[in-house]
C-alpha cells in the first residue's frame, strides 16, 4: 500500500486494528469529522444540504477536543466552517498542537498557519461559470486565498465531477499547475445529488474513463494521479445510486471503527460517508445502506484486516 500524506498510514493501522479486534476491543479513534455548521456563505446550485442546525458552540468543540484531540486528527468541515464566528480565532490561538484539518470554500481567508491540511472546493477554472454555480462573485477571491494558503500549509483542491464539468478536467488541472505551483493535490469527487442537470449518464462515465482519464493522468502530479485511480477505480463510481458489494457484505469497516463524526449540535456518530448520506449511525459496523462504498485504499484495508482476523480464527 502506497504511503501518502493524504490518507492514513494504513499498514500500521491494519496491525493496530487486528490486535484490537483480536483482543475484543476497538482500535483508537484516529480521525474526527467535525461538521461544525450546516450554514454556508455560498448558495451552490448543486448543494444537497436542506436542513440547518446552526453552528457548533465553542464549548462543545472544546469538549470534543478533550475526548479525542490527543489521538485523532480533527477534520473540520460543514457547511462552511468560516461562517462560525469564533472558529478561526480559536484555531489561530491553538496552544496544544492539536492536528487540525480544514475543509473550506476559501472565500474568507483561512487560518492556513494553524492547520496541518487545507482542502478547498473548486469545481471550475471558468470564473463566470464558478460565480454562477456558487451564487456570488467569488472566483478571484477564492483563487487568491488558495494561492496564499499553499505557501503556508498543505493544500488540496476537491473538484466535484458533474455532467456539466467533467469534460473540463484537463483544462482545470493545467490551470492548477500554473496558478498554484505549491498545491499538494487535486482530488476528484463525484456528484451525489438528484438534480438531473448534474448527474452523469452511462455515456458520460464511459467518455470520462476511455477518453478523458488517459489525458488527465498525463498532466496530474503523482499524488493527484494516485488519488484519482484509487477513488475512481471503476466506471460505475461515477453513476448515481450504484451500490458496492464490498460495503454490503458485513465485516470490518475501518471508517466506522476508527472515525467519529460530530454534528453541529454535538451528537456523536460513526462514518462520515454515511452521515453525509443522512444515515446517522452509532455503532462501529459496516452498514448495508452505504450507497457508494469506500475508495480502493479503504476497500483493500478492510479486506486485508478481515483476512488476518480470519487467519487468527476470529
Amino acid at each position: 500500500m502506497r504511503e501518502s500524506k493524504y490518507w492514513d498510514d494504513f499498514d500500521r493501522r491494519i496491525d493496530e486494528t487486528v490486535k484490537a479486534v483480536d483482543s475484543g476491543l476497538l482500535p483508537k479513534v484516529r480521525r474526527v469529522a467535525c461538521f461544525i455548521t450546516d450554514n454556508c456563505n455560498f448558495k451552490c446550485k448543486y448543494c444537497n444540504n436542506k436542513a440547518y442546525m446552526g453552528n457548533m458552540s465553542q464549548n462543545t468543540f472544546e469538549n470534543m477536543l478533550t475526548k479525542y484531540g490527543e489521538s485523532a486528527i480533527i477534520h473540520i468541515t460543514g457547511g462552511e466552517p468560516s461562517v462560525v464566528p469564533w472558529l478561526y480565532n480559536f484555531l489561530n490561538g491553538n496552544k496544544n498542537n492539536f492536528r487540525f484539518h480544514l475543509n473550506s470554500n476559501c472565500y474568507i481567508a483561512p487560518p492556513a498557519n494553524a492547520v496541518k491540511r487545507l482542502k478547498v472546493s473548486l469545481d471550475s477554472c471558468d470564473k463566470d461559470y464558478w460565480d454562477f454555480l456558487v451564487g456570488k462573485d467569488a472566483f478571484d477571491t477564492v483563487t487568491h486565498n488558495i494561492r496564499e494558503a499553499t505557501i503556508k500549509t498543505i493544500v488540496s483542491i476537491t473538484y466535484t465531477l458533474t455532467k456539466q464539468n467533467y469534460r473540463d478536467v484537463v483544462k482545470f488541472a493545467n490551470f492548477c499547475n500554473k496558478e498554484f505551483p505549491d498545491l499538494y493535490a487535486v482530488f476528484f469527487s463525484i456528484y451525489k445529488g438528484v438534480d438531473p442537470k448534474f448527474i452523469m449518464s452511462e455515456e458520460d462515465a464511459t467518455c470520462f474513463f476511455t477518453e478523458i482519464i488517459p489525458e488527465l493522468l498525463s498532466v496530474l502530479n503523482d499524488e493527484s494521479a494516485a488519488l484519482l485511480m484509487e477513488t475512481l477505480d471503476e466506471k460505475r463510481r461515477l453513476l448515481q445510486g450504484v451500490r458496492f458489494e464490498q460495503n454490503t457484505n458485513g465485516g470490518i469497516c475501518y471508517l466506522s471503527m476508527s472515525e467519529r463524526v460530530f454534528s453541529p449540535s454535538g451528537e456523536e456518530y460513526t462514518c462520515s460517508h454515511l452521515y453525509r448520506d443522512g444515515i446517522f449511525m452509532k455503532e462501529p459496523i459496516k452498514h448495508v445502506k452505504c450507497n457508494y462504498g469506500c475508495n480502493r485504499r479503504l476497500v483493500e484495508f478492510n479486506t486485508e484486516t478481515k483476512a488476518r482476523l480470519v487467519g487468527k480464527g476470529r
